[in-house]
């Protein structure tokens, strides 16, 4: 039995986004604020991005501050109904 670890909030965490890359640059990124934006999660610092060797996919870390489980669980159901987000840890 493994044991489950519990976040406390609020807590800041390096939000990592993998996202099929976009040859209109910035617009990976617009979208991840627009997400943010609407959910009330503030950035907390300026997002980094990663191509993959084969330029397909790029990642982004974000950090963010995060109040409460609601706007965690929020954050992660709007990015999985995002077509480009591959996946989010």
């Amino acid at each position: 039995m493994t044991a489950q670890h519990e976040v406390k909030y609020p807590v800041m965490i390096a939000l990592k986004v993998v996202m099929h890359s976009k040859e209109e640059a910035g617009k990976n990124v617009a979208d991840l604020m627009e997400i943010l934006k609407n959910i009330g999660i503030p950035l907390r610092g300026a997002v980094s991005e990663n191509k993959s060797s084969a330029g397909k996919y790029t990642s982004y870390t974000v950090p963010v501050y995060v109040e409460n489980k609601e706007k965690m669980h929020a954050l992660y159901e709007a990015l999985k109904a995002h077509p480009d987000v591959k996946f989010a840890i």
